[in-house]
């Protein structure tokens, strides 16, 4: 029986445990997840930024991503367009554009569901001739009128 207790306990102890680091990790996460241009720790990226606006039946997508002028040699912007489909998104639509530049945008635009709840994701990567990093921006989440 004692055996059966101690068992109980630790058991609770480590969910507590668990509980309680939740937050820190959906804060590290939040982070990168904003609405602006990122300053981000990278060696090749300066910042990027991803952006949603949904107006009437129709959401607007702005992403940016800049990188180290005089270094960088190809910025790539994958794009994407999430739905909240009860507690988890799925991918509605997706973007791709590449750049031999250090910075480049991507923009676009597609219908959306009223009443529904949209994000979107941008997937960035920054080329050093062979070398790249990656860093993802993500909006905030807006439901359509």
């Amino acid at each position: 029986m004692k055996v059966l207790n101690r068992s109980f306990v630790l058991m609770m102890l480590f969910l507590i445990f668990c509980v309680m680091c939740l937050p820190i990790v959906a804060t590290a996460e939040m982070e990168a997840t904003v609405d602006r241009e990122v300053p981000v720790k990278y060696q090749y990226i300066y910042g990027i930024r991803c952006e949603l606006s949904i107006g009437g039946e129709a959401a607007s997508i702005n992403s940016y991503v800049r990188g180290t002028n005089g270094s960088t040699t190809k910025c790539e912007i994958e794009l994407k367009l999430q739905k909240k489909f009860m507690f988890w998104w799925t991918t509605v639509e997706t973007w791709n554009k590449t750049a031999l530049s250090y910075q480049t945008s991507l923009n676009a635009t597609h219908s959306v569901e009223s009443g529904k709840t949209y994000r979107a994701v941008a997937v960035c990567t920054v080329w050093n001739g062979s070398s790249s990093e990656t860093a993802t921006a993500m909006s905030a989440a807006v439901e359509a009128p």
